[in-house]
């Protein structure tokens, strides 16, 4: 049950058990799953002390993943005032769509670039792309999601991570996707077709025409 004047129910539920240095990291998945899952709804507010009395945490690592969603792009925060959950428009969305088009294309040539790292495992991604392939159209902004965050997975270097940082608003973005002037489901078998290849192009050209981006 949501509570409009208040602090939602959050998916899971009840007092965080981790380590008090991981405390922060847990609460900031936490709340990116709810906000990804639509627990937390554009618009809701979200208090400090509420969030951290629901998971059994201080204010601080509540407070250190609040500042942390704010830089992801998924929460306004006015200081001394209050943080909602953010509200995008259509221009912000066609915007970030265009964005994170060139962001997936560009991570997915680095991703292939370090295919041939004896160190790296690949099987996770090209898993992750045949799930694309198979998927349907209501699916398919979560399998996407779900790609890229094994190519983010699959670069252990600070590329990763940032790339880590950007999906949760990416899957946002992707719930509201354009229409784009190929087929998506098509692409998505073009992608890995490209990935199981190993043809870095060709998965980099999927990738921009999947979010409808020129050449």
């Amino acid at each position: 049950m949501m509570l409009r004047m208040g602090l939602p129910d959050l998916v899971g539920g009840g007092p965080l058990q981790v380590s008090s240095q991981r405390l922060s990291e847990g609460v900031y998945d936490r709340l990116v799953t709810d906000i990804r899952t639509g627990v937390l709804r554009p618009g809701d507010p979200l208090r400090d002390r509420d969030v951290a009395e629901h998971l059994g945490v201080s204010r601080t690592p509540v407070r250190e993943a609040i500042q942390r969603l704010e830089r992801a792009g998924l929460l306004d925060v006015w200081p001394g005032r209050q943080t909602k959950v953010r509200e995008l428009g259509g221009d912000d969305t066609t915007r970030l769509y265009e964005y994170f088009g060139e962001l997936c294309a560009m991570h997915v040539r680095f991703g292939m670039g370090r295919a041939g790292d004896p160190d790296v495992d690949c099987e996770p991604v090209h898993k992750a792309a045949r799930g694309l392939a198979e998927t349907d159209e209501a699916a398919w902004a979560d399998a996407f999601v779900g790609f890229m965050e094994k190519v983010a997975a699959c670069d252990v270097s600070v590329r990763g991570r940032l790339l880590e940082d950007h999906l949760p608003l990416m899957s946002i973005v992707l719930r509201r996707a354009p229409e784009i002037a190929g087929d998506r489901l098509q692409l998505s078998a073009d992608l890995n077709s490209a990935v199981e290849r190993g043809e870095t192009d060709a998965a980099t050209d999927a990738i921009r025409a999947l979010f409808g981006l020129d050449g």
